[in-house]
C-alpha cells in the first residue's frame, strides 16, 4: 500500500469538458458561415445586388426561379441596421485637454 492515498484513485474529469463553458460566437448575417438567402425572379436584379452585396462585403446565395415570388428580406435588415455610436473616452483629470490647451483637463475644460 502506498503512503499516498490519493495516488491511486482515478483522475477527476473537468467540470466543463467544451471550451470556454459551452458558449458560440453568434453567427453575423452575411459573413461566409450566414450568407444572405436571396430568391429573385430576375438575372438581372442579380447583377444589381450581387453588386450591393460584393460593395458592403456580404457572403450571399442568390436563387433565380420566375415562377415564385421575390425575398429579399435578409438583405432589407442588413441595409436598414443602423451604426451603433461610440463614444470617445473622457481625458483624465490629469491628462491633456481634449480642446488643445496644453493646460491639464482639471484647471481647463472640467473647472
Amino acid at each position: 500500500m502506498s503512503s499516498y492515498p490519493h495516488k491511486d484513485l482515478p483522475l477527476k474529469k473537468p467540470k466543463f469538458e467544451a471550451k470556454a463553458f459551452g458558449t458560440k460566437k453568434p453567427m453575423r448575417l452575411g459573413s461566409k458561415r450566414a450568407p444572405l438567402k436571396l430568391l429573385l425572379n430576375s438575372e438581372k436584379k442579380r447583377a444589381e445586388l450581387e453588386a450591393l452585396c460584393a460593395e458592403h462585403g456580404w457572403s450571399c446565395d442568390i436563387d433565380i426561379s420566375p415562377d415564385n415570388e421575390e425575398d429579399i428580406s435578409q438583405l432589407t435588415l442588413l441595409l436598414d441596421k443602423k451604426v451603433v455610436a461610440t463614444t470617445t473616452r473622457l481625458a483624465g483629470r490629469n491628462e491633456p485637454c481634449p480642446c488643445g490647451s496644453g493646460k491639464k483637463y482639471k484647471q481647463c475644460c472640467s473647472a
